[in-house]
C-alpha cells in the first residue's frame, strides 16, 4: 500500500495535544490529561507510546460519550436502519432522511468521519514511532504495535463500510506533510489489505484474554476480521476466525440469560471488548437511553422511573412494530420481556396510583393507544408508553437522571456466532436442530443464541433467518445497518420497513385517516418518511461539505450525490 498522508487538517498537532497516561494502581483502563508530555516523550519513550495507546480508547470512548444533539451522535446509524421509529428531536432528522442525504446537510456525517480519521492518525504515529524505538523490551514492542494496529483496522474498515470512497495511509501527520492535495480515493483492495495485516498481527501477538480490563485482545482481532472476510464473502476465513473464538470455552461464553447480558460492569465472558467508564475518571455520562427509552413516568399517576423499566428516556428513536413482531414471533422469547428492551410498563408508585388502577398491573392509557383513532393521541403513545430498549441504561443508574454512566459492549459473543452461523451457512454447513453451539454448524450456532433467549430452536435456516435473529439480538448497537448493506438488503429493507406502519407501505403519516383499518395488520403509518426518501445509492454516506473542502478538488464524492 503506498504511504501517504490523510489531507485532515484537524488531527495536525493531535499527537502533541491530546496524549493521555495510564494509572498502574487502577484494574481498569483509566486515562488521565497529561498535557506535560511532550513530542519528543510520546515518540521516543516505551512509556510515551504506551500514553498514546491509551489515548486511543479514550478517542475512541468519546466518540460515544459526546452530547452534541442531545447526546445521539452515535446512534445515527441506527436511526438509519430498518428496526426504528425515529419520532423526534435531533436523532430524527437522520432518521427521516431530511438530513444526511446532501453533501450540505450532513453534519453528524462529519463527525463520524472526523473521529475516526483522528484515530487512523493516532496509531499511525504510534506504530511508526513504535517499530523503529530502541531500548524497548520487544514482547512489550509487539502489544503496543498489535493494539495500535487493531485500532488503525477498526477506524479504517468504519470508515470504509459507511462512507466507501476514503483516503487511508499509513504515514502519520506532520506539519510538513499535512497540505498535501488528495484527489483519489483509496482502492478497495488495499484498504482490505491494509485491514486485514493489521489484523493478522494483532492475532499473532496478543493473548486471548485482556491483560487489563477495557483492553483489545485476540479475540476482539478474530471477531472484526470474521466480520472483515464476511464483507470480503470469504466464508471460510469467517468461518474460521469465530470458530476460534467460539472454541475458547474457558475464556468465552453466552451468558446464561439474556437479563445477564447488559447488567453490571459487563466485564463477562460474552464481552470481546468493553469500553470502561469510571464517572469523573475515565468517561463522562452520556444521553443513549434517552434517546431510546419513551417517557412512561411523565404524565401519568401511578408511575415513577425505576431501574426495572429502564429509567427517564423520551423516546426519540424507538423500536418499530416490524422488530417488535419479529420479538414476539416467540412467546416465550425473553429479550423483550425487560431485558434488552421492555414492551409493557406496569404501574409502581403506590403515592401517586389513581382510585381504579392497582399497583403492578399493565399501565393501559385511556386515551394514548397504539391504535387511538386521534393522531395526537397516537403520536404520545409513541412518546409514552411505545417498546423502548434498555441495553444502555446501567442497574446501579439513578432513573430520574438523563444522562447516565455504564461501561459499552464493542464486540461480544452473540454476535461472533451469528457471523459463524452465515459463514456455515453459506459454506453447505446447515446442521441439525439438535447439534451443540461448538458444532461447527449454523444451526448449532444460530440455535446457541436463540435457546439463551428462551426461544424455540430452528430446524431449517435461510439468510432471512439469520437477518431475523441479528435484528432481534443486536438493535440499537450499531451493527445492524452495516450487516443490511453488507448482505445487498439495506434499500428493500427500509423502503419496507422503516419508520411504522404496515410492511411496504409508503403513504404519508400526515394522512393516517384514508385507507387504512387502523389494526394491527393494517395500522396508520407514523414517521416512516425514509421509506419514501431513501435512493439505491444511499447505502453510501455522503461525504460532508466541511470534509470535501479539506480534500483535492477531484476528489470523488460518492455516486449520485
Amino acid at each position: 500500500m503506498n504511504t501517504k498522508n490523510i489531507y485532515i487538517k484537524s488531527v495536525v498537532g493531535l499527537c502533541l495535544g491530546s496524549v493521555l497516561c495510564v494509572s498502574s494502581c487502577k484494574d481498569y483502563l483509566t486515562e488521565k490529561p497529561s498535557s506535560q508530555f511532550s513530542a519528543d516523550f510520546v515518540y521516543n519513550t516505551p512509556e510515551g507510546l504506551e500514553a498514546g495507546v491509551v489515548g486511543l480508547y479514550n478517542l475512541q470512548r468519546a466518540f460515544f460519550d459526546n452530547g452534541d444533539n442531545n447526546g445521539s451522535n452515535s446512534l445515527i446509524i441506527d436511526a438509519k436502519d430498518d428496526l426504528t421509529v425515529p419520532r423526534g428531536g435531533e436523532i430524527s432528522n437522520y432518521g427521516l432522511m431530511k438530513q444526511g442525504t446532501t453533501a450540505d446537510n450532513s453534519s453528524v456525517h462529519s463527525y463520524w468521519w472526523s473521529s475516526y480519521y483522528k484515530i487512523v492518525d493516532r496509531s499511525n504515529a504510534i506504530i511508526a514511532a513504535g517499530e523503529k524505538l530502541a531500548n524497548i523490551d520487544e514482547a512489550k514492542r509487539k502489544v503496543i504495535l498489535a493494539e495500535a494496529k487493531f485500532f488503525r483496522a477498526n477506524a479504517v474498515f468504519t470508515l470504509f463500510k459507511t462512507f466507501n470512497n476514503i483516503y487511508i495511509t499509513t504515514e502519520p501527520t506532520s506539519f510538513e506533510t499535512a497540505f498535501k492535495t488528495i484527489n483519489s480515493k483509496t482502492p478497495e483492495a488495499e484498504i482490505y489489505k491494509l485491514v486485514n495485516e493489521d489484523l493478522s498481527y494483532a492475532i499473532s501477538n496478543l493473548a486471548w484474554t485482556s491483560y487489563q480490563l477495557g483492553r483489545v485482545n485476540q479475540a476482539t482481532a478474530r471477531h472484526l476480521k470474521a466480520e472483515v472476510a464476511l464483507w470480503q464473502k470469504n466464508w471460510p476465513e469467517a468461518k474460521l476466525q469465530s470458530e476460534e473464538i467460539i472454541a475458547q470455552t474457558n475464556n468465552y461464553a453466552l451468558q446464561s440469560s439474556t437479563g445477564q447480558v447488559f447488567a453490571g460492569d459487563l466485564n463477562h465472558k460474552e464481552s470481546l471488548w468493553t469500553l470502561q467508564y469510571k464517572e469523573s475518571i475515565d468517561g463522562n455520562p452520556n444521553k443513549l437511553n434517552f434517546n431510546l427509552m419513551p417517557n412512561y413516568a411523565e404524565l401519568i399517576p401511578g408511575s415513577k422511573y425505576s431501574i426495572e423499566q429502564g429509567g427517564r428516556g423520551f423516546g426519540w428513536l424507538t423500536v418499530n412494530n416490524y422488530l417488535r413482531d419479529l420479538l414476539l414471533a416467540d412467546p416465550n422469547d425473553t429479550r423483550i420481556k425487560g431485558t434488552y428492551y421492555i414492551k409493557d410498563y406496569f404501574y409502581n408508585d403506590p403515592a401517586t396510583l389513581p382510585a381504579g388502577k392497582v399497583l403492578g398491573s399493565k399501565i393501559v392509557h385511556d386515551q394514548w393507544q397504539e391504535f387511538a383513532p386521534n393522531g395526537n393521541d397516537r403520536h404520545l403513545f409513541f412518546v409514552r408508553l411505545t417498546v423502548g430498549c434498555k441495553k444502555y441504561f446501567p442497574t446501579t443508574g439513578i432513573p430520574t437522571a438523563d444522562a447516565q454512566t455504564m461501561n459499552r459492549m464493542m464486540f461480544r459473543l452473540a454476535e461472533t456466532f451469528l457471523f459463524a452461523a452465515e459463514a456455515n451457512l453459506n459454506l453447505g454447513n446447515i446442521g441439525t436442530v439438535n447439534d451443540a453451539a461448538t458444532s461447527k454448524t449454523a444451526l448449532g450456532q444460530i440455535n446457541a443464541v436463540r435457546k439463551r433467549a428462551g426461544a424455540a430452536p430452528l430446524s431449517s435456516l435461510t439468510l432471512q433467518d439469520i437477518l431475523n435473529e441479528q435484528a432481534r439480538e443486536l438493535a440499537f448497537e450499531g451493527k445492524r445497518w452495516y450487516m443490511l448493506k453488507r448482505t445487498g438488503k439495506l434499500y428493500s429493507f427500509v423502503k419496507e420497513h422503516a419508520g411504522y406502519g404496515r410492511p411496504g407501505d409508503e403513504s404519508s403519516d400526515t394522512n393516517q385517516s384514508t385507507g387504512h383499518a387502523n389494526t394491527p395488520a393494517d395500522p396508520y403509518p407514523y414517521r416512516n418518511d425514509a421509506r419514501r426518501i431513501i435512493k439505491p445509492y444511499m447505502v453510501n454516506w455522503v461525504i460532508p461539505k466541511a470534509q470535501l473542502n479539506l480534500l483535492g478538488p477531484n476528489y470523488p464524492q460518492n455516486d449520485d450525490y
